[in-house]
């Protein structure tokens, strides 16, 4: 009989992906072996069997694991969504079917029923937003050239339209990974900041220079990262919670003091979200625990502002 006891080899195992899964580049090897009363080198023996298993665990800063995300997975979350004339091709393949099977008529009213995007309520996809994604996978497979009409830019603060190479579309996440034409630059856009997508003539001229670069919990792509640490109160959990979905991956709470949650996780480098965030809701953060460079930076941002 295969008992699974709490100290188990299997449950140890179990319960190391869950907290990686969970809590993402905060776990080392040392604590995760005081976690289970174990040595460091059972703990690297488990990681190494989870890799085995093709799970992809990585090392961030000061030695804490965590686990890349998985391109096979990615890959099947975008091709979920068809298109208008995806779904019509199988309704009608469906149609011309055998009619006497009444299972074929249970799979027509599910294809309707999941593909009407107004049945799926404004908190999903709307359909024009979905139709913009359509128009840039479009794009993408044959390498064209999108214009992005009236794209409206936070950082920026500005509206206007951008030739760009669209490269990589992750409706799930609400981004795009696109090569700026005029700027010569990879950029990262929100699809639903898009008022419209152009699909232009003009065939791609810098593909060599594609690279999805990595994006931080603010949604801001940069291969440029540092590791951040913050002890937040539960007025920032909720706001960040909130503003910034991704973000919580990357809080669990303070083991030190309760009420208090510990944000780690890396972002780019100029801070770029996190400073906004930290200034409109620092009543609510307790401290800024790491790096210096952050420290630095939120007190030149703050002595910036008239009064």
């Amino acid at each position: 009989m295969n008992v699974f006891h709490d100290n188990s080899h299997k449950n140890r195992l179990l319960g190391v992906l869950k907290n990686l899964l969970e809590q993402p580049s905060y776990y080392t090897l040392s604590m995760l072996a005081a976690k289970y009363g174990v040595s460091t080198d059972s703990i690297k023996r488990d990681i190494g069997e989870l890799r085995d298993a093709d799970f992809m665990i990585k090392v961030a800063h000061k030695n804490r694991y965590f686990i890349a995300s998985n391109k096979s997975l990615e890959y099947l979350q975008d091709i979920l969504f068809f298109t208008e004339s995806e779904k019509e091709f199988l309704l009608e393949a469906l149609t011309k079917a055998d009619a006497s099977d009444k299972r074929l008529e249970k799979i027509r009213a599910k294809l309707e029923t999941i593909y009407d995007v107004s049945k799926l309520g404004s908190s999903l996809f709307s359909k024009t937003f979905l139709n913009k994604a359509n128009l840039l996978e479009q794009a993408k497979k044959q390498k064209r050239v999108v214009q992005l009409v009236n794209y409206r830019s936070t950082m920026s603060s500005k509206v206007s339209n951008r030739l760009v190479e669209p490269f990589n579309v992750s409706t799930k996440d609400d981004i795009l990974h696109a090569f700026d034409v005029e700027k010569k630059v990879i950029r990262h856009f929100r699809i639903s900041r898009i008022e419209k997508v152009k699909v232009q003539d003009q065939p791609w001229q810098y593909e060599t220079k594609h690279h999805s670069a990595a994006t931080d919990p603010f949604r801001i792509v940069s291969d440029q990262q540092v590791f951040v640490h913050l002890k937040l109160k539960t007025g920032a959990l909720n706001e960040l919670i909130e503003r910034f979905p991704l973000a919580q991956a990357y809080i669990h709470p303070c083991a030190e003091q309760d009420d208090l949650y510990d944000f780690a996780c890396k972002v780019n480098d100029k801070f770029l979200g996190l400073t906004n965030f930290i200034l409109g809701h620092f009543e609510y953060i307790k401290a800024i625990i790491e790096p210096e460079s952050l420290i630095e930076h939120i007190r030149k941002k703050s002595g910036e502002i008239k009064f």
